[in-house]
């Protein structure tokens, strides 16, 4: 695997991807009447990502749909009409491991609409796993797209 997948979309050399080839999915749990939420993750671990998600946490996983994210500072979103693309936002946090005894790197896409919420609970998550005493983790936000595709029948 090359570092550039393994350090979810960063060179070795610390530059970063323009764009990443994400799948937009709906979930929701087996048996609800709750809405499905909207996820993107990254294609290359989808697989995995939705066994998991049907298996381990009980979801439905609907509406799969593989397409580019696209850094808006790279390719500005006026290429593109208002209806051909969804706001997603990269979060990249870069936490310290006490397990591995170094600084590791989780990346996550919200929907920007919904990101504040949802890096706010990212980081909850993450501090009830870490030890006090570890340095703090460290946060950064890119704007993006998601360039929208049909389905593939």
């Amino acid at each position: 695997m090359c570092n550039a997948h393994a350090m979810g979309g960063v060179y070795s050399q610390g530059v970063t991807m323009a764009s990443q080839k994400l799948v937009r999915c709906e979930i929701r749990r087996q048996d609800s009447t709750v809405d499905a939420t909207v996820r993107y993750v990254p294609l290359e671990i989808f697989g995995l990502w939705e066994f998991l998600m049907r298996t381990k946490h009980r979801f439905e996983v609907a509406r799969s749909v593989a397409s580019l994210w696209i850094d808006v500072d790279e390719t500005p979103e006026a290429a593109y009409g208002e209806n051909q693309y969804e706001r997603v936002t990269e979060v990249e946090l870069l936490r310290y491991s006490e397990q591995d005894g170094m600084f590791s790197r989780v990346n996550r896409f919200f929907p920007t609409t919904e990101a504040r919420v949802l890096r706010e609970m990212l980081l909850r998550h993450y501090e009830s796993v870490s030890d006090p005493s570890a340095p703090q983790p460290q946060i950064k936000e890119r704007q993006g797209i998601w360039i929208r595709r049909d389905p593939r029948i």
